[in-house]
């Protein structure tokens, strides 16, 4: 079947293509999803009955009824949480650590698309132990490797290539996402988006938004259709208002500093714990437990902090249109400043939690802290001058806070409209979404995202020249290896093995290059397509000519250790656009490509620039 899915692919158009693809993704990466968020749920269960609750429970984990005598055991819960996504994360799969979107982003950016197969499953349990035993984490994060990681895998099995496996990866990212979120057109937005602090993929767009829709209409008989977030309504005419408009743009204002504090806490604390292990030597399954007792000690005087924060602000939504938000209230404060420093201490508990290499999200933590800012902000402001009730604020908040901390404003307005059931708040959070996102600066909760897409000449060895002239100034050009960016798919054959069983290999495992390898895994030459129609044209070959008797060129080869600049400079010396890559007792790894090159050097220089 899969061999016929091959034929099929390769023999139609672009858009017949990812029509079929985008359909496939978005029905695996949805019901992949939707076995996590169940799995999560029966963890939150599992806790509740550890802690002997007896009322309602969701995944959310904010067991805000806990009566204050069993609370001292939300540390325990936690801790546990954290122990076994440590055990699982840094035994079987440390890409797996932190917030997940970063991760596939740098998938996306650096490794050329390609994902382990088994890191969504280590995700997955990881997440679930995280986030459903109380720690401060969302499900977008783990979603999103999900997702991600199971469009790699489709993509590598039908040898898509390396454009085609990273288109795959997004559709993969949107369709999880749609599933979780319940926002279709917002999740393929913010699938294309969040891969750059200014730009879009504009390429994977309708991949990703056929796969987004496909999986929110095969998910939503599991998951329900309902919004995530409790439906508002609002007139236009208040919403457009003069006042109104003013107070976007000063929401905006008053929202960038907390979206910045987001980003530089959260890099600053995994910074910090990174130098207490090293400073301290103590393991690195280690990390996460801290990061976990900091977070249930901060639980222990303020429970809203717990769990990835959407029940919570479901909740905290509803008691403001009922107008009796005082429940929030964390000591005798105006309701606004209590607001203001549980979206501080909610920053915090998931900077704990996350960046300490906990495994979970940071997008609903997120707009939670952006509803509780745009709620104080109503309060303080935003009733004095517009016709909107502060709950309004609320919502604009959610995208204000994360659009500029994720440098997402167009997706996350779109996700936030959809999620509350409205779209007549694309406009008024989009606005709020922008001024936040232009006054916060370049830091951002994604530090693997680019400034810009690669321009297309940047896949040429001569401008790859002037590139790794570039990583040298930075002091760059050693940071990444071969070994970094190897694609291990191409399977070698035997030197004595006939020409036809090469060309056999190029048609249907579709690679231009056969490596030939004997049976130490010694490299002896490798068999290039364009070499080969050459030869094949004169005479000079046959198909039953043993591979080592074809007269070829030398093929670069280098070791795993050396740099990415060594390679692109043997590249030009022998006119070659791939180099067969040997470990370090010089066996056969796999081939690296000029692609995967350009990918990882554009990364690192574009990364430094963007940060002078």
């Amino acid at each position: 079947m899969l061999r016929r899915l091959k034929e099929l692919v390769a023999s139609l158009t672009y858009f017949e293509k990812w029509l079929i693809l985008g359909a496939i993704i978005g029905v695996a990466s949805g019901l992949f999803v939707v076995a996590f968020f169940y799995l999560l749920d029966l963890v939150a269960r599992a806790a509740a009955w550890m802690i002997g609750y007896k009322g309602q429970i969701s995944s959310d984990y904010a067991l805000l009824a806990i009566g204050a005598s069993k609370r001292w055991m939300l540390p325990i819960t936690i801790l546990l949480g954290a122990a076994i996504s440590s055990i699982l994360v840094y035994t079987f799969a440390p890409e797996a650590e932190g917030h997940g979107t970063d991760a596939t982003i740098d998938v996306f950016h650096r490794r050329a698309g390609i994902m382990a197969p088994h890191v969504p499953v280590v995700k997955a349990l990881a997440s679930a132990a995280t986030i459903g035993l109380g720690g401060s984490g969302g499900v977008e994060g783990p979603g999103v490797q999900m997702g991600g990681g199971i469009g790699s895998i489709l993509a590598r099995h039908l040898h898509l290539g390396f454009g085609g496996r990273r288109i795959a990866v997004v559709s993969g990212m949107a369709g999880a996402l749609a599933a979780l979120f319940r926002s279709p057109m917002g999740s393929a937005l913010f699938a294309i988006e969040v891969l750059y602090r200014r730009d879009f993929e504009v390429q994977a767009l309708v991949p990703a938004m056929i796969s987004s829709v496909i999986s929110y209409a095969v998910t939503g008989p599991l998951l329900g259709f309902k919004e995530i977030l409790p439906p508002i309504k609002v007139s236009t005419e208040a919403l457009y208002a003069p006042g109104s408009i003013v107070a976007y743009l000063l929401l905006g204002l008053f929202a960038a500093p907390f979206a910045l504090l987001y980003a530089k806490s959260f890099y600053s604390l995994k910074l910090l714990f990174e130098y207490a292990r090293m400073r301290l030597r103590y393991t690195v399954y280690l990390k996460p437990l801290i990061g976990g007792f900091m977070t249930g000690t901060m639980g222990l005087g303020i429970p809203y902090i717990l769990g990835n924060g959407r029940g919570l602000l479901a909740v905290f939504l509803g008691s403001m249109r009922g107008g009796d938000p005082h429940n929030f209230l964390i000591f005798s404060a105006p309701l606004w400043v209590s607001l203001l420093i549980l979206a501080v201490a909610k920053i915090l508990a998931t900077g704990f939690s996350i960046a300490s290499g906990g495994s979970g999200g940071v997008f609903a933590p997120g707009i939670l802290s952006g509803a509780l800012v745009g709620a104080s902000f109503g309060m303080l402001i935003g009733a004095r001058i517009s016709p909107l009730d502060p709950t309004v604020y609320a919502y604009i908040g959610t995208a204000a806070f994360f659009g500029a901390a994720a440098k997402t404003p167009f997706a996350s307005s779109v996700m936030v409209s959809e999620m509350g059931g409205n779209y007549f708040l694309i406009v008024p959070t989009f606005l709020a979404a922008l001024v936040a996102r232009e006054l916060s600066g370049h830091p951002s909760i994604y530090a693997s995202q680019l400034e810009h897409r690669l321009a297309p000449g940047m896949v040429s060895v001569e401008v790859l020249m002037d590139s790794v002239e570039r990583a040298r100034k930075y002091g760059m050009h050693r940071r990444i290896t071969l070994g970094e960016v190897v694609d291990r798919r191409y399977k070698p054959i035997s030197p004595d093995a006939p020409v036809m069983e090469a060309i056999d290999m190029m048609i249907n495992q579709r690679q231009r290059v056969v490596p030939l390898v004997n049976d130490d895994r010694r490299v002896c030459g490798a068999l290039d397509l364009s070499d080969l129609e050459m030869l094949i044209e004169l005479g000079e070959v046959k198909p039953n000519t043993p591979s080592r008797l074809v007269r070829l060129r030398v093929s670069p080869i280098m070791r795993e250790d050396e740099s990415l600049d060594r390679a692109v400079e043997e590249m030009m010396a022998k006119d070659y656009d791939y180099v067969i890559v040997v470990d370090k007792e010089g066996r056969y790894l796999g081939i690296a490509v000029l692609e995967e090159i350009a990918a990882a050097l554009a990364h690192l220089i574009l990364k430094k620039s963007g940060e002078q």
